[in-house]
């Protein structure tokens, strides 16, 4: 299963949604989180990586990968026991 979450135009409760869909993808042990922030400033981006590798979202998910190319993407994928 894959999860979508679309940020464009910023939202100013982005930390929440974010919170919100990884607590989804883990408790449906889905395999990888798309979050779309599309062609925001860079400061989107960068609150964005820096709630995702705080050290308690950190420990939900086993890889993040980042896309710059056009429309701003970051895929989370998870790895369940």
């Amino acid at each position: 299963m894959k999860l979508k979450l679309n940020l464009y135009p910023a939202v100013p409760d982005m930390e929440e949604k974010i919170a919100a869909i990884l607590q989804e993808a883990v408790d449906n042990k889905a395999r990888s989180v798309e979050i779309a922030y599309g062609e925001a400033v860079d400061g989107v981006k960068k609150r964005i990586l820096n709630f995702l590798n705080k050290k308690e979202v950190r420990r939900l998910y086993s890889r993040m990968e980042k896309t710059d190319k056009g429309w701003g993407r970051i895929y989370i994928h998870f790895r369940h026991e």
